[in-house]
């Protein structure tokens, strides 16, 4: 069996994005067992289980929300006119004076922050 991790290994990171997001994606869209795809294409199961893992991490219950921003009246920010909220994984939230609490509820709600 050929593995294709030591091949990979020379060529840069850029490349080995692409080249794990190709055959991630080609798998997806073969309907087989990643054992039979990795066999079939040569690709070591551990660092193909690996990019997989990598490429499709996404964030539980993240989402986005829109928010509008308006421009400030005054660009000087006293030194203490600002909250910072630190969240789980080490997310930052800072809060400046006059802002909207339903924005706030609702970052907080996507985030999965509760009091």
């Amino acid at each position: 069996m050929f593995d294709s991790s030591v091949e990979v290994e020379n060529i840069d990171n850029q490349d080995k994005h692409q080249f794990w997001q190709n055959h991630v994606a080609a798998w997806e869209q073969s309907g087989i067992r990643q054992s039979e795809y990795c066999s079939r294409q040569g690709l070591n199961i551990k660092v193909f289980g690996y990019w997989k893992r990598k490429l499709c991490r996404k964030p539980a219950g993240m989402t986005f929300v829109p928010v509008a921003i308006k421009p400030s009246q005054s660009t000087v920010v006293k030194p203490m006119s600002t909250l910072r909220l630190i969240i789980r994984g080490g997310s930052c939230i800072e809060i400046g004076d006059g802002f909207n609490q339903d924005t706030l509820r609702r970052v907080l709600d996507t985030v999965g922050w509760t009091p």
